[in-house]
C-alpha cells in the first residue's frame, strides 16, 4: 500500500531520532519529489546536511522551508545558525532582524544574536580570536544543557582569548544555571565592560546582581539593558520583579506593562504583574493578570495557587478550593499550595480535610511554622487542645518570634486551664509585639481568672488604648466591672458594643440598679428581636417576682418543672469513670485554679474539663451527652422556648468544684448555658437535713432567702447523682460539717454558634 505524504514525514523523523540518516534522507527527498515546497522535508533535509558539516547545502532548504512557513520559529534558527557556519554574519544579521520583526523570541535567538555580536567583536580587534567552530560548539553545549562541557570550554576561550566577550558571557550563564550565583557575578561583569552595548548581557547581570540580594545594581543594570534596547521586554519584566522587591510597586506595575506591550504572550509578565497589583491591594485587576497568565500556560502551578488567594481574599472560598487544587493537581510538592488550601477548607468549615492539607504542607516542608500554627488554631476549635498545644509550640520552636503563635498557645492554655502558662505566653506575645492589642485583652482575661482584677483591668484598658475600637475589649472589661458590681461604668461598656452578650449584660444592669421602666423597654426590645437565652428567662422571673408585673418569658416560664435527678450508680461503673478520674485530676499539681468568688472554702479547675481529653473525660462526657439526649427527649413535647429551640449542636463545658467542711457556693446562675448540670462525685453524709444539697430557685440573690417555697427546690443529692436544670435557675448549695471533701462535676450546654 502507498504512503501518504504524512506517513513518509513520520517514518522520516521516526528514522532521523534513531540516527538513521540514509532512510531519512530517503524518505525526505521522496516527499519532496511530489511536494518540492515541503517545509517539513526542506527544513529535516537541511539539519542532516549540517550534522554532516555541509552547511552550504542546507541553507538554500532551510530557506526554502522559512519562506513557505515562516511562522515556524525552528526554521528561524536554523538558518540562521547555517549561515553563521557558513560566516555569512552580514545576512545572518539581517535574516535575524526579520525574524525578531515576525514575533520570533526566546532565549536562543538571544544566543545566536550574541554570537553574532562576538563574532563582530572578534573582526574589530587586533587579538587572537577564538575559531567560529569554537564559539557554535560554546553555543551548542550550553542550548543543549551540556553545562559541563560548556563550563570546560568556555573556561579555556576565556584563558585563551581574554578579551573575547562570548566565552565570559556563556561562562557566567553556565555557572547561574548550575546555581554558583556568587561565582557567576565576574563573568557577568567581564562580559559587560567588554560589550558595553550588550544589552542581554546587561540584563543577565541583573539576574546575577537581582539574586544576590544587590537589588539597587540590578535596578541599574536591567534599566541600562532597556537604554540599548528600547523593544526589551524580558529586561522590564526583571526590572518589576526588582522593583518590587525594592517596595517600588507603581514602578513595578509601569515596567510589567510595558514588558506586556512589548509581548502580549509573556507569561511570566502577566504573573508578575497579578503580584505586583494584590500588593498594590488591587484585586480585580490582579485577578485578571493571574487569569490571563493562566490562559497563557494552563499548567503554570504558582498562577493558580495565586490566584486562589485573590478569591480567597474576596470571600470567593469555593472558587479558591478549586483554584488552590489545580495548582496541587500541576505540581503535588507545592507546600504552599496545601497551605492555603487548608486555611480556605478550614474557612469553609471543612474542618477534617483542612487538616489533611496543613499536615500534608507540613510533610513536604517540616519548618512551616504558619502551618504549624494554623493547624494548631484548626486543632482548637475543634477542641483538641492539646494537640493545638503542641502544634503552637512547634511553630514557636521554628520561629520564635512569631507572637500570633504565643499569642495562640495563651488561648489554648487557658482553656487547658493551665492560667500561670498561659499568662506567661501572652506577656511573650506583647515583649515581641507590645502594640498586640489582641495579647493583651487575653491576658487580661487570663489575669482575671487568677483573681488580679487590678491587673487585668490594666490589661483590658491597655488593649483598648492600643484599638479604641476593639468591641471584646471593651466588653470583657465591662464584664470585670459588672461581677465587681460597678455596673453604672459597666452599662457604659455594654453600650459602646454590638456584642450578642453585651445586650444581656446591659439589661442586666438596669435590673440590678432596680432602673424598672429601662429594664423593661431593653427586655420588650429583646423579646421582640426574637433573643431567647438563659439571661432573658432568669430576668423575666426575677422580674415578675420583684415588681409583680408578668411579661412572656421566651427561654422558660416555669423552670423549675424541668430540673431532673438521675442515678448514675445504676448505669454505669462510676468509682472508676467518675470518682477516679475526678480525683486524679485535683490531685494533679499542673491543674490550675480559678479564682472564684461565690466559693466559700472551696476551689474550683480552670479552663474546660472535657478539653483534657483523657480517655475516662471522653468516656465521661460521651455519657453526660447520652443523658442530654434524654433529657431532651423527655420534654420534647414542651412549649418551653429552652425546648422549642433546642441547639442542634452544641458544646460541654465544665469544671470540678472541692468544697471543705463549712463550704458552700452562693446563688447565681450561668450565662451563657442552655442546659446546666451537676454530678455529684462525692457527697459527705449529712449530719442535718439538707447539708451539702444543692437549692435551684426562679428568683435572683436578693429573692433566695425567705423565698416563697413555690420559687425553689431543694435537691436531695448523694454520690452517683446527675442533676440537670435550665440555666435560667439561680442555685447554691446548703453548707455542710463533715470533715470529708464534697466533689461536685458542674457543666453547662452551650450551644454553638
Amino acid at each position: 500500500m502507498e504512503l501518504t505524504v504524512n506517513q513518509m514525514l513520520q517514518q522520516g523523523v521516526a528514522a532521523h531520532n534513531t540516527g538513521n540518516l540514509q532512510e531519512a534522507e530517503r524518505l525526505y527527498r521522496a516527499i519532496l519529489q511530489s511536494q518540492t515546497a515541503h517545509p517539513d522535508a526542506n527544513h529535516n533535509l537541511g539539519l542532516i546536511a549540517v550534522s554532516m558539516n555541509q552547511s552550504a547545502a542546507a541553507l538554500p532548504l532551510f530557506k526554502l522551508a522559512l519562506e513557505t512557513n515562516p511562522k515556524m520559529e525552528q526554521f528561524w534558527l536554523s538558518y540562521i545558525d547555517a549561515l553563521i557556519k557558513e560566516k555569512q554574519f552580514e545576512n545572518a544579521k539581517q535574516v535575524l532582524e526579520q525574524g525578531k520583526k515576525q514575533g520570533v523570541a526566546g532565549e536562543k535567538l538571544n544566543a545566536l544574536e550574541s554570537q553574532l555580536a562576538s563574532i563582530n567583536q572578534t573582526e574589530n580587534v587586533d587579538s587572537a580570536s577564538p575559531s567560529p567552530q569554537q564559539l557554535s560548539s560554546l553555543l551548542e553545549y550550553y542550548q543543549n544543557g551540556r553545562y559541563g562541557d560548556a563550563e570546560k570550554l568556555a573556561l579555556s576561550v576565556t584563558q585563551e582569548f581574554p578579551n573575547h566577550q562570548f566565552g565570559w558571557k556563556v561562562l557566567g550563564a553556565v555557572l547561574k544555571q548550575t546555581g554558583r550565583i556568587s561565582e557567576s557575578l565576574v563573568p557577568s561583569q567581564k562580559s559587560v565592560q567588554l560589550v558595553p552595548q550588550d544589552a542581554e548581557a546587561h540584563n543577565n547581570l541583573g539576574t546575577t546582581l537581582q539574586e544576590l540580594g544587590r537589588l539597587e545594581e540590578a535596578e541599574e543594570s536591567y534599566r541600562q539593558a532597556i537604554a540599548i534596547t528600547p523593544d526589551y521586554a524580558e529586561a522590564y519584566n526583571n526590572l518589576g520583579a526588582t522593583l518590587q522587591e525594592l517596595g517600588k510597586l507603581e514602578e513595578a506595575e509601569s515596567s510589567y506593562k510595558k514588558s506586556i506591550e512589548l509581548k502580549y504572550d509573556y507569561t511570566e509578565a502577566h504573573y508578575n504583574m497579578g503580584i505586583t497589583l494584590n500588593k498594590l491591594g488591587k484585586l480585580d485587576e490582579a485577578e485578571v493578570s493571574y487569569r490571563q497568565a493562566i490562559a497563557l500556560k494552563s499548567d503554570h502551578a504558582e498562577a493558580h495557587c495565586n490566584l486562589g488567594t485573590i478569591l480567597k481574599e474576596r470571600g470567593r472560598l469555593e472558587e479558591a478550593e478549586v483554584s488552590y487544587r489545580q495548582a496541587i493537581a500541576l505540581k503535588s510538592d507545592f507546600s504552599e499550595a496545601h497551605y492555603n488550601l487548608g486555611n480556605t477548607l478550614n474557612k469553609l468549615g471543612k474542618l477534617d480535610e483542612a487538616e489533611v492539607s496543613y499536615r500534608q504542607a507540613i510533610a513536604l516542608k517540616s519548618d512551616h511554622a504558619e502551618a504549624h500554627c494554623n493547624l494548631g488554631t484548626m486543632l482548637k476549635e475543634q477542641g483538641r487542645l492539646e494537640e493545638a498545644e503542641e502544634s503552637y509550640r512547634q511553630a514557636i520552636s521554628l520561629k520564635s518570634d512569631f507572637t500570633f503563635a504565643h499569642n495562640n498557645l495563651g488561648n489554648a492554655l487557658q482553656e487547658l486551664g493551665r492560667l500561670e502558662e498561659a499568662e506567661e505566653s501572652y506577656r511573650q506575645a506583647i515583649a515581641l509585639k507590645p502594640d498586640y492589642a489582641e495579647a493583651h485583652n487575653n491576658l487580661g482575661n487570663a489575669l482575671q481568672e487568677l483573681g488580679r482584677l487590678e491587673e487585668a483591668v490594666g490589661s483590658f484598658r491597655q488593649a483598648i488604648a492600643l484599638k479604641p475600637d476593639y468591641a471584646e475589649a471593651h466588653y470583657n472589661l465591662g464584664v470585670l466591672l459588672f461581677e465587681t458590681k460597678q455596673y453604672d461604668m459597666a452599662a457604659e461598656l455594654f453600650g459602646l458594643v454590638d456584642i450578642h452578650k453585651s445586650k444581656s449584660y446591659g439589661i442586666r444592669c438596669s435590673y440590678l440598679q432596680d432602673e424598672e421602666t429601662v429594664f423593661y423597654e431593653k427586655l420588650k426590645a429583646l423579646i421582640d428581636q426574637g433573643e431567647c437565652d438563659a439571661v432573658i428567662g432568669s430576668l423575666s422571673c426575677s422580674a415578675e417576682i420583684r415588681y409583680g408585673v408578668r411579661k412572656p418569658n421566651p427561654f422558660c416560664n416555669d423552670p423549675l418543672k424541668y430540673v431532673v435527678k438521675t442515678d448514675l450508680n445504676e448505669r454505669y461503673d462510676f468509682e472508676n469513670i467518675f470518682a477516679k478520674t475526678a480525683r486524679d485530676i485535683l490531685t494533679d499539681k499542673s491543674v490550675s485554679y480559678k479564682t472564684q468568688g461565690l466559693l466559700t472554702k472551696g476551689i474550683q479547675t480552670a479552663g474546660n474539663f472535657f478539653a483534657m481529653k483523657k480517655v475516662f473525660i471522653t468516656e465521661i462526657e460521651s455519657i453526660i451527652r447520652a443523658e442530654i439526649e434524654k433529657y431532651r427527649i423527655n420534654f420534647e413535647d414542651s412549649e418551653e422556648g429552652f425546648i422549642k429551640n433546642w441547639p442542634t449542636s452544641y458544646d460541654i463545658s465544665g469544671w470540678l468544684v472541692r468544697m471543705q467542711s463549712g463550704g458552700e457556693l452562693a446563688a447565681h446562675m450561668h450565662d451563657t448555658g442552655w442546659l446546666s448540670g451537676s454530678i455529684y462525685i462525692n457527697v459527705p453524709p449529712k449530719s442535718k437535713t439538707d447539708s451539702g444539697n444543692l437549692v435551684v430557685c426562679v428568683g435572683d440573690q436578693k429573692n433566695v432567702l425567705g423565698a416563697d417555697k413555690n420559687q425553689e427546690s431543694i435537691i436531695d443529692v448523694v454520690t452517683g447523682n446527675l442533676c440537670f436544670f435550665p440555666s435560667s435557675l439561680h442555685h447554691y448549695t446548703v453548707p455542710f460539717e463533715e470533715e470529708e471533701n464534697r466533689i461536685v462535676l458542674a457543666f453547662d450546654v452551650l450551644p454553638k454558634k
